[in-house]
């Protein structure tokens, strides 16, 4: 009896202890202050659910047009879709508990200081302002999986908005679209930036984005080479064999991508003495993540890569990584560790990404042909039967299920919406930035100013490999019937929806001065990049992408959409590919997040549900992609 009482009595002590502690373990960067945080400001600290007060208006309301957005509860996170965790009253158990310490307490604690805290430039800033232009690459000579090789030159574009307020103390987004060979202007011109071309807000003009998120940091777009504004540059482009060549796998792989993004932001972080240190979060959509995580990879191992202990090796690349940090940070010597590194690239926000290669398109596939597969939702609308791979050897699941709803007439980007809706929706914006007023509204700076658009500046520069331009013919793609069978049905969707809606010319020639025709002003798709990406020896299938990805998370706050409508990378499979990488011991799903347990720790991914989201979640719910966002940094 004695021996019963003792127990009852530690039961109960025990039961007290575990009701006064929270029921999940917040990493550290939720424990502690935010490494983001702003300035103490009145007229921006009263409301932090709503964008700015001055931007809106309005603090009532979080849309400005219902139209804009499906998100008809944007105040917050929308409990009844995200199950917001923060303010429910922890349980006495939580099952996900591990016990295990996360991933990144120790470097956290480090990580949480800003590199420069902005005393020095605590007052108005005059060096930043809205600009535009270009951002020069040399050639550069690089190993990658054994093989020696060297890229080409190019310029390469980029949009520039400051922060709303207090600029010089506020992170840098860094945002880009994917493809590969896709332009940043469907994310810069879709509900992030100051501006935007979204139709359902801006008609037939540019309108004021009352999700601007220049109410959080600064932004710079950037886009890829031989995308959008960017162009490459050979001794004669008029030369075909020369341009021929540059469309080579020496331009463009996933690491020479990853390099040619990582020049681009330290060189302009090198104009911009005032946000130089300021800390840094990329934010990709798509193939955007796999170059996310080859940037965020290269980065916080530089040393291990400069050891030439890596895939891919570029001395020159690295020199220019060691030399910033050495700027920033007197106290680093040679190459800067991963501790450095992360305090200033602290962050990720990838936007439906394909992120871990092949196994994350298996994973897809297999959660696509469960039971409650969206794909049933579409054979009952339809009537047309979606056949299963099941345990066929020869039966791809994620290629299997693209095919079924393209024949099925809906969209693979948004599945609820008809074939190839997202682009024929979202291309009559990216026309607007063709028309030379609204690229100049849309940028908040005058073109007219930047010399390297005019075409009799443009020395050595070409867009096309043919001589005709863009190629709308599916068999005048070489490459093509190599490729997977997934990027097939990709791009034969694409050239369709081109060669059907092809984008409005604009006017920017009577501007800039008409160009050959293996030359072009802007460029929103270049399929000939995308099918040279998935013939390199390092594609965005690879299987290191997602080794590079998994390793990542374990040092980098990170933020995935999980967008319902999108069945390219149908994000619910998301936590099902990481269980897929050896060094996983387990997955814990929770509302708007997961957690990925390691053998030594954990760490915790943000995983807000977008239930009326395609593929482009800036397009269709920006007001809780604003909010999710802004929640995540705090």
């Amino acid at each position: 009896m004695k021996k019963f009482l003792l127990f009852a009595a530690l039961a109960m002590i025990f039961a007290v202890s575990c009701s006064n502690n929270p029921s999940r373990i917040a990493p550290p960067s939720e424990n502690d202050s935010d490494p983001w945080a702003e300035e103490p400001d009145s007229k921006n600290d009263g409301d932090t659910e709503t964008p700015d007060d001055s931007n809106t208006g309005d603090t009532d309301t979080e849309t400005p047009d219902d139209s804009n957005t499906v998100d008809t509860d944007t105040e917050t996170p929308d409990g009844s879709n995200t199950g917001d965790t923060d303010t429910e009253t922890p349980d006495d158990i939580d099952p996900t508990d591990t016990g295990l310490p996360y991933c990144n307490e120790t470097s956290g604690e480090d990580s949480q200081e800003n590199p420069d805290d902005g005393s020095e430039n605590s007052g108005e800033t005059v060096d930043l302002d809205y600009e535009s232009g270009f951002i020069d690459l040399e050639e550069n000579s690089y190993t990658l999986d054994n093989r020696s090789n060297t890229s080409g030159k190019a310029k390469m574009w980029y949009y520039f908005q400051p922060a709303d307020k207090n600029p010089q103390t506020k992170p840098l987004f860094v945002l880009y679209n994917g493809g590969p060979g896709s332009s940043s202007s469907l994310i810069f011109l879709y509900n992030t930036s100051k501006k935007t071309a979204d139709q359902s807000v801006a008609g037939e003009g540019i309108a004021d984005n009352v999700y601007n998120w220049n109410q959080l940091g600064n932004l710079l777009y950037i886009d890829a080479r031989q995308t959008g504004f960017s162009y490459g540059i050979v001794d004669n482009p008029a030369n075909s064999s020369a341009r021929s060549k540059y469309f080579s796998t020496a331009n463009f792989n996933v690491f020479v991508d990853a390099a040619d993004f990582i020049r681009v932001i330290l060189r302009f972080l090198g104009n911009h003495p005032a946000i130089k240190s300021n800390p840094v979060i990329l934010a990709g959509e798509s193939y955007g993540g796999t170059r996310t995580t080859a940037v965020i990879n290269i980065l916080l191992n530089v040393a291990d890569y400069a050891g030439n202990n890596r895939t891919f090796y570029d001395a020159a690349l690295f020199d220019e990584i060691a030399q910033h940090f050495q700027e920033i940070d007197p106290a680093v010597t040679g190459m800067p560790s991963k501790e450095k590194v992360a305090k200033q690239f602290r962050g990720q926000i990838m936007i439906q990404p394909l992120a871990m290669g092949q196994k994350q398109l298996d994973a897809v596939g297999e959660v696509l042909e469960q039971s409650d597969s969206p794909l049933y939702e579409i054979q009952a609308e339809t009537g047309r039967q979606f056949r299963t791979c099941g345990n066929s050897w020869n039966c791809d699941k994620h290629s299997n299920a693209l095919n079924y709803v393209q024949n099925a007439n809906r969209d693979i980007y948004a599945y609820r919406h008809e074939y190839n809706w997202l682009f024929d929706y979202t291309d009559y914006g990216i026309a607007k930035i063709l028309q030379f007023s609204m690229f100049k509204e849309s940028i908040m700076n005058d073109p007219a100013k930047i010399e390297d658009l005019y075409a009799a500046n443009r020395t050595g520069a070409f867009r096309y490999k043919n001589a005709n331009g863009y190629s709308r013919n599916i068999a005048d793609l070489d490459e093509f019937k190599n490729l997977p069978e997934s990027i097939k049905i990709i791009i034969k969707a694409r050239i369709e929806q081109r060669n059907a809606h092809p984008l409005a010319s604009g006017n920017l020639e009577s501007v800039f001065g008409t160009l050959p025709s293996y030359d072009e002003y802007y460029v929103d798709t270049n399929n000939i990049i995308n099918s040279t990406f998935y013939n390199a020896s390092t594609s965005p299938y690879s299987d290191i992408n997602g080794e590079m990805f998994i390793e990542n998370i374990r040092t980098v706050k990170t933020f995935i959409t999980n967008a319902e409508e999108d069945i390219i990378l149908y994000a619910r499979a998301t936590p099902e590919a990481v269980k897929k990488f050896s060094s996983v011991s387990s997955v814990d799903m929770e509302d708007n997040s997961f957690t990925v347990n390691f053998s030594d720790c954990r760490t915790k991914i943000t995983f807000p549900f977008y239930p009326e989201s395609s593929h482009s979640v800036s397009v269709n719910q920006p007001a809780k992609f604003f909010n999710d966002v802004k929640n995540w940094m705090n």
